[in-house]
Parts: C-alpha cells; sequence; structure tokens
C-alpha cells in the first residue's frame, strides 16, 4: 500500500560535501530553492522479471522535473537511513513493492531548474522485481517497462523528456553499461 503525502517542504534531508560526506540536515525547501544546498538523494533502476527495465514519469504535482521519465524511484536518503534502506522505503511508497538493492555509484551534480535546483550527491542502485507495480497517483503519472538498450537509444534521441539525473547516470556509472 503507498502512503500518499507527496513533497513535504519541511521534510528534512542530509547535508553533504560534493563527495557524499553528511555534514548536517536542512529542509528539502531550502535544499531545493535558489542554488540550493548539496544533499544526498539516490536513484533507483529497476528491472523486472522479464529484464526490462521500469521507467517512471513524474508526477504533474512534482515540484522539479514534473512530466520528465525517471528511473523506477528517486528521493532522498533521510537521517538514519543507508541509500538501500532509502531506496526500500520509497519502492514500497512510490511503487508499492519490496525490493533489495545494490549500489552501482555515485555521482555530484548540480541543475537550475527555474527558482529551484538539484543539488545532490546521487547514489545509483540497482534492484529487480517479478512483483507487479502499483504506481502512486501523487508521485508517478505513468510507468513503462523498455529494454535497457531502448531507454539508452532513446535518452539519446530524446534527452528533453528525461530528468537530468537520468541521463547523467547512463554516462557516469560504468556498471550500467552491462545491463
Amino acid at each position: 500500500m503507498h502512503e500518499l503525502a507527496g513533497e513535504r517542504k519541511d521534510q528534512l534531508l542530509i547535508l553533504c560535501d560534493k563527495n557524499g560526506n553528511p555534514i548536517g540536515e536542512a529542509t528539502r525547501e531550502a535544499c531545493h530553492k535558489g542554488k540550493g544546498k548539496t544533499h544526498l538523494a539516490f536513484m533507483a533502476f529497476l528491472m523486472d522479471g522479464e529484464g526490462k527495465t521500469i521507467l517512471t514519469k513524474r508526477s504533474r504535482k512534482k515540484s522539479l522535473w514534473a512530466g520528465y521519465w525517471d528511473a523506477a524511484i528517486v528521493s532522498h536518503v533521510l537521517s538514519g537511513e543507508t541509500p538501500l534502506t532509502a531506496a526500500n522505503r520509497r519502492g514500497k511508497e512510490e511503487l508499492g513493492v519490496d525490493v533489495q538493492f545494490e549500489l552501482l555509484g555515485a555521482f555530484y551534480y548540480f541543475q537550475p531548474h527555474g527558482d529551484s535546483c538539484e543539488n545532490e550527491y546521487c547514489f545509483v542502485l540497482l534492484g529487480t522485481t517479478n512483483e507487479q507495480v502499483s504506481p502512486n497517483p501523487v508521485e508517478i503519472d505513468a510507468v513503462h517497462n523498455v529494454s535497457f538498450a531502448s531507454l539508452i537509444s532513446d535518452s539519446q534521441k530524446n534527452s528533453n523528456k528525461y530528468t537530468p539525473w537520468l541521463l547523467l547516470s547512463l554516462s557516469k556509472i560504468d556498471a550500467l553499461k552491462h545491463l
């Protein structure tokens, strides 16, 4: 079952340096306004039982990159969590699945978006599920399963329909080249 809460401006996120070392906390709003504050985030690629990549289209209600295609599960690492436990938590909340993930790598990026931004140290994870996903309508407008080769090809031809962190992960994380 999903939690339908959506984004909380007052949610505390973990601040970090550009190498992912925690240095404090700040609200989600403070982390994303203007030039923001560097904080811990993750994106989790999820493969279905047929080996296809599950992509999600970000809800129109999202404050950043609404309507863009993204990895299956994307969010923040909260206090007391590892990137792996955060992804498992959000997998339940966003797609109704309980998945164990593996860490593939991480990178820092900054991307402005109007008067807001993403300023994140982003862990990249991979998991597999045979469960039927059940998208949380507060978080996700659509789900699409594609071969990884099709994702690579389409993201190169139509980069404007994908989130910047998805595009960066495809170019920065060597382990993804083996999917």
